[in-house]
């Protein structure tokens, strides 16, 4: 490429040619560029040309119209007539053509018609006169469209446009006329009235100034406010004054107008009136001069002599109207009425008779006439729109306008004319116009249409328009090729040869087609296609002989759509090209005896011309052998006489020639080389004709039996080519030939070995006959055979196979030896020693249970068998043959399986031999409550046991009641049981069974299941009464007892018991918890004067059990406190009175501390005499409690009251679970005593009790146990005082029944104490204030009721078992009671049964779990004894079941009685939980075999 590089936007492909951009060109920066071409070859001294290419830019619509501004701006006066140019627009496009013609338009036009735009020059018109105050500013939006036919491209600009204010606007009253009354009283410079006014316009224009049209004398008005005030004082005989306002703005030239302001004096009565203050009349707009209006009327009822005339004073200001000044008629007088302008009217009339002056409104409505056609807002349009667009596709809205109203005013809208092929559809209420059709440029290039809009007056009129609509060109047509002729073109042509051009037509405006060869064009890269001309162009010369003809298949595209077309290029052919043979040289092999007119061989050639230029003939070439000849059509050459006459040698060489028919002739030689083959006409021969051989089985794969030599008499190599191969008794493929080339003889001869391929099996075969054929490769091939004897000798190669690889057998673990199980067998064939074979047991087999026959392989029992020990054997069998050496002997394994059936020799047993169940009462049917599971050692089917229900415990326990004998069921096989029926509590709260678990072999254990039935709180208590009343007496000290209130609990058990408590604490009175007791807490007063409604006192008492979600009841106690004592109020406190008490408070704190360490000195000094007599009986119990605690002692005694444990909620975790040492129950309330418990209360431990009261002040403070001799009876109570309660269950401990002990009655503020008896005698007896009763009654009605007792001592009180061998020793002694009542036969069960450690309390504590059982006893019976008589409790009766449980392993009957009494509760409650006792553990002694104690 030469000449100017144009800052490299061109390149040139230097293979091909082309020319291509390295650039986007841009037409507007240049159009022309002139490119100089440059083609130069390769040779030695390279030649070329060149050549230019003149290239034009076309242009293309790439380049928006562009504003010079993007906004503007204008203004312009109001009421400039419709026409008046506003600005001029702007906008330039680079491009040219159609492509820069700009066109300008409006959009978003707001303005609702009232600016217009010049679509070439771009100047803006008015199309309406315009008012400032109806509208003061518009902002438009001006588009710039270029003229591209093909997506035309458009810029916006703002065009805004301010209207200028003209005094155009008259102001206007604010009220009119103004009536106003003064007086005579009404002071000067007073405002009489003030008048208003407004002007529409804006500036100087809209300020408005006030005025009188004439002067006067009496009112002056202010210019600026318009305020009317007085200017001289108001005289008598003064009727008035009508005043004229003149309104007028500062506008250059001012606009003004008329108010009337009518002043009245106040009282004054109105003469002259009208009828009415205000006229209808309804007029039709455009009436002729003279209609009738109205009549206004007025008269003077003071002077009716007087002449009345009317006048208009306003709203007439272009004298449309007229008004007869006698009779009051008003008429038209002009034709003027316009309801478009105004379609109302009001007058304002006056009347004067000369004195007054009187006014009326007249109000006229104009009715509207169809008098306006509907105007357009332009008179002609210009839109475009795209084609191919769908149907119903916006096109634009026109607008026209009807000033009339109502139907006058309805637009309708519709297309008149151009509308082709309903091409639009035309919205007759919105005008909108849409496409009905497809459009398409190419049939209809644009439409003119004119529109009307017609209003629905009578008659209606209308006004037309005219749409120009543009349908802008899509590129929706493909471009069309012509057909072309078949182009015929010679075969020599050179490159840059023009075949022809194709040309395609596109209805498209301004469409670009260009044109390509599709990829599946035929034209072999030989043609090529201009893009822009299509201009068909060779760039190689054609080959006939390659391709005659092409199809060329050109593609046109318009950038958006293509088509094809096909051009046949037929090429002539032309006689280039000399024959060719196939081959280059031929070569032929002929027998020795070959004949004559024998074909030796077909020459042949092939010439890619066509026609005479392609016809080939052939000949020999002069040769010095005459003995061959050859076809000239076909090319075959033969012999003229026998291979033997023609020559001697093995070789002959012939030369043939092949020419073509064209001019000038082409030609093409060849040779052939005949090679004179030997004959084969010897047979190749063995040199045996049998071969024996003899090897053994065992021989390795791959040695050689046998070298096989045969031998060929013929001299050619294929005929002497020997091959060798097994052609029968070889079918199992055990042998092999290996053919090689070895040196026979000087010569290289084919040999073949017999090779073992496969191993041998005697077994199998024990001989092999083969048959082995040789043969050369001669034509024919010629063959012989020999045969080879093999015979196979025995090695011992077998290794010995079971019958079956597992064997199995089942025998009973009772078998007695040598009863036979099972017979194993194996086989080997090999012979002789080889086959021979023994029995081994080489595993399973540790114990020599079993014995095996090494020859027979019999197996035998040897030893007893066991089931539970061995159930089955798992052997290991070998066996071996009889090889020659151990080494290379042959085994074989098989697994014999011997199942040992079980017997049932192992009876069923049950780990414990009471089972203790419990469950909640109210509980529906079948509720699981436990499970008991039995051992069986047999582990077959003997060892699957069942378990079934057989009776109650004992003979007497349910019997006659079918529903206890059928409360419970048992799963047989899971042993599971549960319940059949709902129970009830305080019907039957205690179950016992005995279950049998039995086995297949019908052998069974039992099992006793004790079933405990818990409580709930199914019942509230119940007062007696609803309300009570008590009267305090006279002198009542803190302590007396009020009353007595009594509730009932039907509930068993701790839910039955009752407590009660105040809901609202009173600063008076409290409560006993225990018995109901309402006693004095705090002295009572009542205020001096009080009414008697404030002499009675009102509590609400509670009753709940001990569980804090008990069910609970209320009632009402009043106490009359009249006879109380009166507060002293306003007595002055006395300051020596004061002292006085300081001083001896000060003196009895000193005076305890003195005692207190007197007391301690004392208590020391005890401990120091007795420390002798407490360590003579340390070495009598080794296992005592005091080796924890390292105080031993002897004697049964009170050694320590321990500090109540503070228990909180989860240290009773459950309150009401059954105890596991014997199932029994403490029943408390029951006071019988046995022998037993007569024994310990009988001991003379209790005979020092005026000991104990003379050291209890050493030890014990002022809440001690008083030194006073203690009651041993029950309490006695008054009738009303007694309470009724049921019997705790020992076991049911409650937490929720400790309270303060202050609600307890008696004694407030002691808290519990720690209580030591230190003092011993030296026979071991008791040192305390206990009576020679029982401690089941320890009480003191008086005291207790008077709440002067020290129950809190009692309360704190608890056992503290010390070492008691002696006392055990004697109770083991006791006859048992149940033994010698006919009970017997239970003292053999008894000593086969293990029980739990006793409890000496029968109550176990909550906390402390239970140990195994240590001793065999008499198992407890669980029925429910009958009860005794029940006696009345004292405060320490009544316990809620906490009494604390001490360990005896040594003492097996529960003492129930002997604790049930004891104070055991300490009624104190913490913050974190409620107080409780600990009870240490007693010492461990022997065993002693126990009487029950039945209370």
């Amino acid at each position: 490429k030469l000449g100017e590089d144009y800052s490299g936007r061109f390149t040139i492909n230097t293979h091909t040619g082309a020319v291509s951009t390295t650039g986007v060109l841009d037409r507007e920066e240049q159009q022309n560029y002139i490119l100089t071409i440059q083609a130069y070859d390769s040779g030695p001294t390279p030649l070329s040309s060149s050549t230019q290419i003149h290239l034009m830019l076309l242009d293309q619509n790439d380049n928006i119209p562009s504003f010079t501004q993007s906004s503007y701006h204008a203004s312009f006066s109001e009421g400039l007539p419709a026409g008046t140019e506003v600005l001029c627009l702007s906008a330039l496009d680079a491009d040219e053509g159609l492509n820069g013609e700009v066109t300008y338009s409006l959009t978003e036009d707001s303005s609702q018609g009232a600016f217009s735009v010049d679509a070439s020059t771009g100047v803006i018109h008015t199309t309406r006169s315009l008012d400032r105050e109806s509208r003061a500013q518009y902002t438009l939006k001006a588009v710039a469209t270029d003229g591209c036919s093909q997506g035309p491209q458009s810029s916006v600009a703002t065009v805004t446009i301010q209207v200028e204010d003209v005094n155009d606007n008259v102001p206007v009253c604010g009220q009119n006329p103004i009536n106003t009354w003064i007086s005579t009283r009404t002071p000067l410079n007073q405002i009489v009235t003030t008048v208003t006014a407004t002007d529409a316009d804006q500036g100087e224009n809209g300020t408005v100034q006030f005025s009188f049209s004439e002067q006067d004398y009496m009112f002056e008005i202010n210019s600026k406010s318009g305020e009317i005030s007085l200017r001289r004082q108001i005289r008598e005989g003064f009727s008035g004054r009508k005043l004229q306002v003149v309104v007028s703005d500062k506008g250059q030239p001012f606009l003004s107008s008329t108010c009337l302001v009518f002043i009245h004096v106040k009282g004054e009565q109105e003469g002259l009136q009208f009828t009415s203050k205000v006229y209808n009349a309804t007029v039709k707009e455009n009436s002729r001069a003279g209609t009738w209006i109205a009549k206004v009327e007025a008269n003077d009822q003071t002077n009716n002599r007087l002449r009345i005339t009317y006048s208009i004073f306003s709203g007439n200001e272009n004298q449309i109207f007229t008004i007869n000044r006698q009779t009051g008629e008003i008429r038209v007088q002009k034709e003027s009425l316009d309801f478009e302008l105004k379609d109302q009217i009001k007058l304002v009339v006056l009347a004067d008779n000369g004195l007054q002056t009187a006014h009326c409104r007249v109000s006229i409505s104009l009715l509207d006439m169809n008098d306006n056609a509907p105007v357009f807002e332009y008179s002609n349009y210009r839109t475009s729109v795209w084609e191919g667009q769908v149907k119903n596709t916006y096109v634009m809205q026109v607008f026209a306008s009807d000033p009339d109203s109502g139907m006058n005013g309805q637009i309708e809208y519709s297309i008149m004319s151009g509308n082709h092929n309903n091409a639009f559809v035309l919205d007759s209420v919105r005008g909108i116009l849409v496409t009905n059709v497809l459009l398409d440029r190419e049939i209809t290039p644009s439409y003119k249409l004119v529109l009307q809009a017609a209003d629905r007056g009578s008659p209606a009129l209308s006004g037309t328009t005219t749409i120009r609509v543009q349908v802008v060109d899509v590129n929706d047509n493909s471009p069309a090729i012509l057909p072309m002729e078949p182009v015929v073109i010679a075969e020599n042509l050179p490159a840059g040869y023009m075949v022809t051009q194709v040309t395609a037509n596109d209805v498209d405006l301004s469409s670009a087609i260009t044109y390509k060869f599709t990829d599946n064009s035929s034209n072999d890269d030989c043609f090529v296609i201009d893009r822009y001309t299509g201009v068909v162009t060779l760039i190689r010369a054609l080959d006939y002989e390659e391709q005659t003809e092409f199809t060329l298949t050109v593609l046109a595209s318009d950038s958006l759509h293509q088509t094809t077309g096909e051009i046949k290029v037929q090429v002539l052919d032309i006689n280039d090209n000399a024959p060719v043979f196939t081959q280059l040289s031929y070569q032929v092999e002929l027998s020795e005896q070959t004949s004559a007119d024998t074909l030796v061989v077909s020459v042949s050639a092939s010439d890619r011309d066509s026609g005479l230029n392609g016809k080939i003939s052939y000949r020999l070439l002069p040769s010095p052998l005459q003995g061959f000849h050859i076809q000239p059509d076909n090319g075959s050459v033969f012999t003229n006489k026998p291979l033997k006459d023609i020559t001697s040698s093995n070789q002959v060489l012939l030369l043939v020639e092949a020419r073509d028919g064209g001019d000038p002739v082409r030609s093409a030689i060849t040779s052939i080389n005949i090679l004179i083959l030997d004959t084969n006409d010897h047979a190749p021969m063995f040199q045996q004709d049998t071969y024996t051989l003899t090897v053994p089985e065992d021989i390795s794969t791959g040695t050689t039996l046998l070298t096989l030599v045969a031998v060929d008499q013929d001299n050619a190599p294929e005929n002497t080519h020997l091959d060798y191969a097994i052609i029968r008794g070889n079918e199992e493929k055990h042998f092999c030939l290996e053919v090689n080339m070895v040196q026979y003889k000087n010569q290289m001869k084919n040999i073949g070995k017999l090779v073992l391929c496969n191993p041998l099996d005697r077994e199998t075969t024990d001989s092999y006959t083969l048959t082995v054929s040789v043969s050369d490769r001669g034509t024919p091939p010629l063959n012989s055979s020999t045969v080879i004897m093999v015979t196979v000798t025995d090695c011992n190669d077998n290794a010995p196979v079971f019958t079956s690889i597992e064997y199995h057998a089942q025998v009973s673990e009772n078998s007695i030896a040598g009863t036979r199980l099972v017979q194993v067998s194996a086989q080997d064939p090999d012979l002789g020693t080889n086959g021979l074979l023994r029995y081994d047991i080489i595993s399973g087999n540790s114990k020599g249970h079993l014995k095996l026959d090494s020859s027979s392989g019999l197996l035998v029992v040897n030893h007893s068998l066991d089931f539970e020990e061995d159930s089955k054997y798992t052997l290991t069998i070998q066996a071996s043959d009889g090889g020659e050496s151990p080494e290379g002997r042959k085994v074989a394994f098989t697994v014999v399986f011997i199942t040992v059936l079980d017997e049932n020799d192992h009876t069923p047993f049950f780990m414990f031999p009471i089972v203790n169940c419990s469950v909640l009462e109210n509980l529906p049917a079948f509720t699981h409550i436990c499970s008991v599971h039995a051992v069986d050692n047999d582990l077959g089917p003997y060892g699957q046991l069942f378990y079934s229900i057989l009776s109650s415990c004992f003979m007497d326990y349910g019997s006659g009641s079918p529903e206890r004998k059928d409360a419970f069921a048992i799963d047989p096989l899971t042993g599971d049981i549960h319940t059949r029926q709902t129970f009830d509590y305080e019907r039957e709260s205690d179950y016992c069974f005995v279950v049998e678990a039995r086995d297949k072999g019908d052998k069974m254990a039992t099992v006793r299941v004790q079933v405990s039935i818990k409580g709930v709180d199914e019942f509230s208590p119940v007062f007696t009464q609803k309300q009570y009343h008590f009267l305090l007496p006279d002198n009542a000290k803190p302590g007396h007892t009020v009353g007595i209130v009594m509730a009932m609990d039907h509930d068993g058990g701790v839910d039955g018991l009752v407590e009660y408590s105040l809901v609202n604490p009173s600063p008076f009175f409290s409560i006993n918890k225990t018995i109901g007791a309402i006693f004095v807490a705090d002295p009572v007063y009542r205020r001096r004067g009080s009414h008697a409604s404030e002499n009675m006192v009102e509590l609400v008492v509670s009753a709940g059990s001990p569980r804090l979600d008990s069910r609970t009841a209320t009632c009402l106690v009043f106490i009359d406190i009249s006879h109380s004592a009166e507060a002293l109020t306003g007595v002055p406190l006395d300051m020596h009175m004061l002292s006085l008490g300081v001083t001896l408070i000060m003196f009895l704190f000193l005076l305890v501390i003195f005692v207190a360490l007197v007391l301690r000195c004392k208590i020391k000094q005890a401990a120091t005499q007795k420390s002798a007599a407490i360590a003579a009986d340390l070495n009598q119990s080794t296992d005592s409690f005091s080796r924890s605690n390292g105080q031993l002692q002897n004697a049964f005694c009170l050694q320590e009251l321990k500090q109540p444990k503070i228990l909180t909620k989860q240290d009773i975790s459950n309150p009401c679970s059954q105890t596991e040492s014997n199932g029994r129950k403490s029943a408390e309330g029951e006071t019988a005593e046995d022998q037993e418990i007569k024994w310990i209360n009988e001991y003379s431990s209790c005979t020092r009790a005026a000991t104990m009261q003379g050291k209890q002040t050493s030890e014990i403070p002022d809440s001690a146990i008083p030194g006073d001799k203690i009651s041993c009876h029950s309490v006695n109570l008054e009738a009303e005082h007694i309470v009724s309660s049921k019997c705790l269950i020992t076991g049911m401990a409650s937490t929720e029944s400790l309270h303060h002990f202050k609600e307890e009655g008696g004694g407030e503020g002691l808290l519990p104490v720690r209580l030591r008896v230190r003092e011993l005698e030296d026979n071991g007896e008791i040192k305390a204030c206990l009576a020679s009763e029982s401690l089941t009654s320890l009480s003191c009605p008086e005291e207790q009721l008077q709440g002067s007792y020290s129950w809190d001592s009692l309360l704190d009180w608890e056992p503290c078992f010390q070492n008691l061998a002696s006392v055990f020793t004697d109770i083991g002694m006791l006859p048992d009671e149940e033994l010698q009542g006919g009970h017997e036969e239970l003292a053999s069960e008894a000593s086969c049964l293990m029980y739990p450690p006793p409890l000496i309390t029968g109550v176990v504590q909550p906390g402390i779990r239970t140990v195994p059982p240590r001793m065999p006893g008499r198992v407890p019976s669980l029925i429910r004894r009958p009860s005794y008589h029940k006696y009345v409790y004292s405060p320490l009766s009544r316990n809620t079941g906490l009494t604390p449980s001490a360990m005896t392993p040594t003492f097996s009957p529960s003492l129930s009685s002997l604790t049930i009494r004891t104070p055991n509760v300490s009624p104190v409650v913490s913050e974190t939980g409620v107080g409780g006792i600990r009870i240490d553990s007693g010492p461990l002694t022997a065993s002693l075999l126990e009487a029950e104690i039945q209370v």
